[in-house]
């Protein structure tokens, strides 16, 4: 089944402009974006999820159906975690934050979300969260706050997760704990779409790699097509783009 199609998408923010895009993303991909600063990464995930008012040409469709203008029976089934910790609910704890985001999923979907809670609390086990902490979200560290934020988008157990720089924050005992997570979601078949600099770790969890730079697609290949490596395709990629990068 695909997941996200996307043609001819094209949009604008200041002087930068992404696109035209192309691209297709099926169940269970777990697709890494990579590209250098100012390539666009973090404006093709808001374009993709509607957030992003600047889109001046192409189509966006999630699960089979138009993603503008943010059908609610589409959205309640994606889930997204910015580039920023700090994007919650600062004045919540966490346990009051995930309630919050339970029943905004469960008020989308129209139904009630089974075992999230059980999902909470199997989630702050594999991140080493504090769950049952009453400080609240703000006075937390940007890595444990990180925490709470992925745990958020995960709890209603979304079919599609789109994670912008989610390793932000995180500490290397976190990441690697956060990269079994996902490697969890892989086996699972959950799709996922994440933004990183990390290479290595497309290596080792993503079955797909897409590069941008200067807001073009340079690069849309399977992990397994890479005989030389990630690092050496992604590389190969950028080399031979000859566009200059622009800034966001």
């Amino acid at each position: 089944m695909t997941i996200l199609h996307v043609a001819g998408l094209r949009t604008r923010v200041g002087s930068f402009e992404l696109g035209p895009i192309d691209v297709s993303i099926e169940r269970g991909d777990f697709v890494s974006l990579i590209g250098p600063n100012g390539s666009g990464k973090s404006t093709l995930i808001t374009a993709l999820l509607g957030l992003n008012s600047r889109v001046v040409a192409g189509t966006v469709r999630l699960f089979g159906e138009s993603a503008f203008p943010r059908p609610r029976s589409v959205f309640s089934r994606v889930a997204y975690v910015t580039d920023s910790p700090r994007d919650v609910l600062g004045e919540f704890t966490a346990e009051e934050y995930w309630d919050y985001c339970r029943l905004a999923f469960e008020s989308a979907r129209g139904t009630v979300i089974n075992g999230w809670e059980e999902r909470a609390d199997a989630y702050a086990r594999m991140l080493d969260f504090p769950a049952r902490t009453r400080r609240p979200l703000s006075a937390l560290s940007l890595g444990t706050a990180r925490k709470a934020q992925i745990i958020a988008a995960l709890l209603p157990a979304p079919e599609f997760v789109v994670l912008d720089e989610p390793f932000i924050g995180l500490d290397f005992l976190a990441s690697r704990s956060f990269e079994a997570l996902l490697m969890s979601l892989r086996e699972q078949q959950v799709t996922v779409l994440a933004s990183s600099h990390d290479l290595d770790l497309a290596a080792r969890v993503a079955s797909r790699v897409i590069v941008l730079r200067g807001g073009r697609m340079v690069l849309d290949s399977p992990v397994s097509s890479f005989g030389e490596g990630v690092e050496s395709a992604v590389t190969a990629a950028l080399s031979d783009d000859r566009a200059p990068e622009s800034e966001r």
